[in-house]
């Protein structure tokens, strides 16, 4: 009988289960960071969920391909409301902008501030020759919303004291991995709040040693009419996954009182905490040196100094080059400082270090 010989055994490599644990590692400990209350079983779980997959088993069984952008990859995947379905599965009382527990009860107006909308309602049913008393109860209106609600100052473009003013920007104390997408989306990288109407922004300053000051928004409103079509959910989703929040008080609404409702965006990080980080960051060494740094700059390097003073995401409490580059460059100009930029990436690094020297000799009282 002549020898039969068995068929061999087809030998298929073995996912990287170790190599798929370490690409999600990253991602696990910016999420901790945000939710320190979850079980760490469960957010591996929701981080699988926000991937796209069904489980934290199956991201593992994922053949992982070759390639060193892999993990970059991962970290853009990443959507967070399937997360946040995931975790309120698990029974966290998660809210749609990801916040969790119960939100505080809504302050209710004070009569003063009811008298001043009664009065618009009446002005507003004939408002002719009115319209500068309007615009003062308007700007009352908004001055005591902004005290009771802690939001700062009302937007004044002519103020000659500011030097540098930046509009919404993620707050990086509270914002959700992948917050590039949602900035990168829009013209101009600003953000942009879903469905606002009749819209005011609020601001804090930070000091400068010159005296004049910078500002950040800390705060906007929109006031829609009622009929408006206000997809709530979705709304809090995207405020959420920059680190702000966003909240419904229509008994305060100024514009068309009883007509519109009101929507309030606000960072979620307390301002006492941005002035403490502002104190010391590559942010502020950049607007007080840019007249500075700029003598005698190339093109590139005057290109990266102005980004960094124009830029409204760049987080106050960076470290070094490298927790920039993995809080900041990655998430939202990676196409400019890759590898295939090395000119952008290594101006910023050295700019760093210069910031950190400087930093280092004024503790040391040189």
């Amino acid at each position: 009988m002549a020898n039969i010989e068995k068929p061999r055994a087809v030998s298929h490599a073995a996912p990287s289960v170790a190599g798929n644990e370490n690409l999600l590692r990253p991602l696990k400990n910016l999420l901790q960071a945000r939710f320190p209350t979850v079980r760490s079983s469960h957010l591996t779980e929701a981080i699988a969920a926000g991937l796209g997959h069904k489980s934290h088993a199956a991201f593992l069984a994922d053949p992982p391909f070759a390639g060193p952008w892999r993990a970059l990859l991962i970290h853009k995947s990443f959507e967070p409301e399937p997360f946040r379905q995931r975790l309120a599965g698990f029974g966290y009382p998660i809210q749609a902008d990801f916040r969790f527990d119960r939100p505080a009860p809504t302050p209710m107006p004070p009569k003063q501030y009811l008298d001043w909308l009664s009065e618009l309602r009446e002005l507003n049913r004939y408002p002719g020759g009115a319209g500068s008393r309007i615009s003062a109860l308007h700007k009352n209106c908004a001055e005591m919303f902004a005290g009771t609600f802690e939001l700062g100052r009302l937007e004044d473009r002519d103020d000659k004291a500011v030097k540098v003013r930046w509009k919404a920007g993620i707050d990086h104390g509270a914002c959700l991995p992948n917050w590039g997408a949602v900035v990168n989306a829009t013209s101009r990288s600003w953000i942009e709040f879903p469905g606002t109407d009749h819209e005011r922004r609020f601001y804090q300053n930070l000091p400068l040693t010159s005296g004049k000051i910078a500002q950040y928004q800390s705060g906007a409103i929109s006031m829609p009419y009622k009929d408006a079509s206000i997809k709530m959910d979705e709304i809090a989703v995207m405020v959420g996954r920059i680190g702000w929040t966003c909240s419904h008080h229509p008994e305060w609404s100024w514009h068309a009182p009883g007509e519109t409702t009101l929507l309030l965006f606000k960072r979620s990080t307390p301002h006492t905490l941005t002035l403490h980080a502002w104190q010391r960051s590559f942010k502020r060494w950049i607007v007080e040196s840019r007249a500075k740094l700029l003598k005698r700059a190339g093109v590139t390097r005057r290109k990266v100094i102005e980004d960094i003073a124009a830029c409204q995401h760049l987080p106050l409490d960076l470290v070094d080059f490298e927790d920039c580059h993995e809080r900041y460059i990655k998430e939202f100009v990676s196409d400019l400082y890759d590898e295939e930029r090395p000119g952008m990436a290594l101006i910023f690094r050295r700019l760093m270090e210069q910031w950190a020297q400087e930093l280092g000799q004024l503790s040391r009282g040189v």
